[in-house]
């Protein structure tokens, strides 16, 4: 395994964020430049090789855009880095439907899409329960996303962390109903509400196909995750902005420092935490 970062969770915008007001901007020269930063990784100092993009998460929910008009930007930022970014659509299941999605194979084949991206909070809906009802509006939202994302052969990234649709529990029933599909809790669940970081630990001990990502996690959190999954289920992510990539980097190479600082890591599981699991999981190419 080449070592290389990639951070799974970044969001460029070219004007201030329509719904969470970040800005004026968080552009893909921003995040190029962040990446490029020297950071230290054990006591060397190296560089962000790769990064999954997403759009603003505002543009996928006000003025009534197109899933094209939402996603233009980093379509844009894409085509001029190729090599380094790669793309995780934000679907608004309310605003588009199946017929919406067919734009996603164009984008795998020429844009770098390697990724899909839900985020309940945002959008205002409950993900599928074992209830009867109200299940079956909530399937006929839900299901065409992960249907899309198995003909695909990509992850879903699911936003979690604040009450009452994206806590990771919830999470477990869509998971039952497609294991073929690989899920990377977002924040862990930990993004508003740091203690639901240990019922998706719990989440992902008992479902094959659940992966957690860092941000936002909290260091006594990020070391039981370890202790409870080893390395090959924890995933890097930022979430910049508005994190920066340095202090959510930082979080995870720390578990390489023996205890109690952090869990002793070695090398290889390190590097599997920060690039090597998501490279799986996307098909980004390490070499």
């Amino acid at each position: 395994m080449a070592e290389m970062i990639i951070d799974s969770h970044t969001h460029i915008i070219n004007q201030r964020e329509p719904v969470w007001g970040w800005g004026p901007h968080f552009n893909f020269q921003s995040l190029i430049a962040m990446m490029d930063k020297g950071y230290d990784v054990m006591g060397e100092i190296k560089t962000v090789e790769k990064a999954i993009v997403m759009t603003g998460l505002g543009l996928t929910s006000v003025e009534h855009k197109t899933i094209l008009e939402a996603h233009q930007y980093a379509l844009l930022a894409i085509e001029k880095h190729k090599k380094r970014l790669y793309m995780a659509p934000v679907l608004n299941p309310r605003a588009w439907g199946a017929e919406d999605l067919d734009i996603l194979n164009d984008w795998q084949k020429n844009n770098n899409l390697c990724m899909l991206k839900l985020h309940p909070s945002m959008h205002n809906y409950y993900l599928p329960s074992y209830n009867p009802y109200p299940n079956e509006s909530s399937k006929k939202l839900i299901y065409p996303v992960f249907e899309k994302a198995r003909e695909l052969g990509v992850p879903l990234m699911m936003h979690q962390g604040e009450t009452p649709y994206a806590m990771p529990a919830q999470v477990a029933p869509i998971a039952e109903a497609f294991p073929d599909v690989p899920i990377v809790v977002a924040h862990s669940g930990a993004n508003n509400i740091p203690a639901l970081a240990n019922d998706a630990i719990l989440l992902a001990r008992t479902h094959d196909n659940i992966f957690l990502g860092t941000s936002w996690v909290q260091a006594p959190e990020l070391n039981q995750m370890y202790h409870a999954l080893g390395a090959e289920k924890i995933i890097f992510e930022s979430d910049c902005s508005p994190v920066s990539q340095g202090h959510a980097l930082r979080f995870v190479t720390n578990l390489h420092l023996p205890p109690p600082l952090g869990v002793g890591a070695s090398r290889e599981e390190v590097y599997k935490m920060i690039g090597g699991n998501i490279a799986g999981l996307c098909g980004i190419p390490t070499e």
